[in-house]
């Protein structure tokens, strides 16, 4: 066995279910440094499954609404008593432990507070969770309320083996998810054993099917009533229990226990899941405490577009409109959609537009949680990395600039140019919303880059225009005859002209009445 210590500490927790001594042969679990680990030690199998076991994800989804450390608890109801299911650090330094009643342990700490478990919630994360392992394969499923099954072997080459693979397992599970156990093994309900019965251990860990004998038989995923049968007939652990002949424990657990046994062991599979990424994205956070400042939000909102930064590189998508959804005190909504420039699907790029859209903020009142919603994708943009990055100090696109001068200055305020099709030269373009207007089409002629608002009359000397100084005409003409159809004809002769110093203008000649009129500047 080999095993990887995650970076991050362990969030501790007192196991809801009853410990037992894990008999192994290998007594104690030494933490080695992730880079001088060594290769797993024997050949690459087969099929690798890979495990991740959360025993405190309802916890977890309650603290990820914590902005301020505070004795929290999760209760559950059972015949008709209050009892903690799941307590934080801070509740267990006051003497508060999983199976106490919720009286006694609110007067331990007069400030405790309770949350119901909501197993809807639990089943969400773990889909969250789900759309984040999808980074590395697309063979994933839950299993019960806090497992994480995902098939790496056609991963491994990708990641550069299995201590690679792991190492990023470890370090890039979003952050909120902690305590957890990380196991592999070759078959499913073999890594699924060896997670619960290392939970907590923040840890990548490396079995082989044969270690399956030295653990006890209350990690095996049966019923609890099964495993007391075992318990009474004297069978301790699993190696004790794979010794007997499968007939006599067909009849005497049933076929299904059977299957188990052969699944756990590798002499039956089941063929590979395949993780289907649900069509919209959606994630919500609840707030221990109601905020009544905008700018608190900032790291809750964090958290939410971490969860769809994931979403959208698992899909190779990126979103330029979605939504937040703030539930207030008084139960009314309160929305605030984002529209971006140009879509996006980094969290990096994300935030610090969010950051100045929230200066803006309203609250209406004050928030009790958080959702987020994203309906429309679409494919990742090249044009996030441009050439006018190379020249902004900060390295911003201009997109991205844009974005900003929004946020500062008003939606109405910032404007793009866009085409029409229409010849004439004062209604070829139009203002549109940066973004979303036609791409600037390079004429077929030469334009000006500076064009006149309306076109300014200009003397003549001998038929020739005059701005300043007699202009010497270079190019030309370019007739533009059209507009009849809507009352606003228009009938001139284009001609590029150049004054006495060198610079460009756009002239031309009204051919009704013969007059010269200056229409553009052309940048030098």
């Amino acid at each position: 066995m080999i095993l990887i210590t995650a970076r991050h500490s362990l969030c501790a927790l007192q196991p809801t279910k009853p410990s037992r001594k894990i008999r192994s042969r290998k007594r104690r679990l030494v933490g080695l440094d992730t880079h001088s680990i060594h290769p797993f030690p024997h050949p690459e199998p087969d099929m690798l499954w890979a495990c991740f076991h959360f025993p405190a994800l309802a916890l977890n989804l309650v603290e990820q609404g914590v902005l301020t450390p505070q004795p929290l608890v999760v209760e559950t109801t059972r015949k008709q008593r209050r009892l903690v299911l799941y307590a934080n650090e801070l509740a267990h330094q006051q003497g508060i432990v999983p199976g106490m009643t919720i009286p006694t342990a609110q007067g331990l700490a007069q400030n405790l507070n309770c949350y119901t478990y909501d197993a809807h919630k639990e089943q969400q994360a773990l889909q969250q969770l789900g759309n984040w392992a999808y980074e590395f394969t697309p063979h994933i499923r839950t299993h019960g309320p806090n497992n994480l099954l995902i098939e790496v072997s056609h991963s491994l080459k990708l990641f550069h083996g299995q201590k690679e693979l792991a190492q990023r397992l470890t370090q890039q599970l979003p952050p909120g998810f902690k305590p957890f156990s990380l196991a592999f093994a070759d078959t499913d309900m073999a890594a699924l054993l060896f997670a619960q019965a290392h939970e907590s251990s923040n840890r990548a860990l490396f079995f082989s099917l044969p270690d399956l004998h030295d653990y006890d038989v209350q990690w095996l995923d049966v019923a609890d009533a099964q495993k007391s049968l075992l318990y009474s007939m004297g069978l301790k652990t699993v190696g004790q229990l794979l010794n007997l002949p499968k007939d006599s424990l067909s009849k005497r657990f049933g076929m299904e226990f059977s299957q188990y046994l052969l699944c756990l062991t590798g002499e039956q599979t089941a063929p590979l899941p395949n993780w289907s990424l649900p069509q919209t994205f959606q994630a919500e956070l609840d707030f221990v405490l109601e905020l009544d400042n905008a700018q608190s939000l900032l790291f809750p909102i964090r958290h939410l577009l971490s969860q769809l930064e994931h979403y959208l590189y698992a899909r190779q998508s990126a979103v330029s409109t979605f939504q937040f959804s703030l539930l207030l005190r008084n139960r009314a909504i309160q929305q605030w959609p984002i529209e971006l420039a140009i879509p996006m699907h980094r969290l990096a790029d994300m935030m610090p537009l969010i950051q100045l859209k929230l200066e803006k903020l309203k609250l209406e009142a004050p928030v009790l949680s958080l959702q987020l919603s994203a309906h429309t994708f679409g494919p990742i943009s090249v044009r996030q990395q441009d050439m006018f990055q190379l020249h902004q100090p900060d390295h911003i696109t201009r997109y991205q600039l844009v974005d900003r001068l929004k946020a500062r200055l008003g939606e109405k305020q910032i404007h793009s140019l866009s085409m029409v099709a229409d010849h004439r030269p004062e209604y070829s373009w139009c203002s549109a919303t940066p973004g979303q207007g036609e791409a600037l089409q390079h004429p077929s002629e030469q334009r000006p880059f500076w064009l006149l608002y309306q076109p300014q009359k200009l003397r003549s000397k001998k038929g020739l225009p005059v701005y300043h100084e007699p202009l010497h005409l270079l190019k030309g003409p370019e007739r533009i005859e059209t507009g009849w159809w809507d009352n606003q004809p228009i009938n001139r002769d284009y001609y590029i002209a150049q004054q006495g110093h060198g610079q460009h203008l756009w002239v031309y000649r009204d051919r009704d009445n013969s007059a010269w009129f200056l229409h553009g500047i052309f940048s030098r």
